[in-house]
């Protein structure tokens, strides 16, 4: 079993298994993290990301590869 990487408010994050190659792509800043999931914005939209949505899509900080 694989563990997400742990974030914070502030990091730099992709999603590498959002359901578009353009999504997969985009740097989100994180701007809030708590236990339930994320706030991320991208390109001046918000976006709300529980544990099970983060399952889904992966999360990986912005500088790995």
């Amino acid at each position: 079993m694989t563990s997400e990487p742990r974030t914070e408010a502030g990091d730099r994050v992709r999603f590498p298994r959002a359901g578009m190659r353009r999504n997969q792509a985009r740097i989100y800043e994180i701007t809030e993290a708590g236990p339930g999931g994320i706030t991320a914005e991208a390109d001046g939209c918000r976006y709300q990301l529980s544990q099970g949505d983060i399952a889904a899509i992966g999360i990986m900080h912005a500088d790995e590869k």
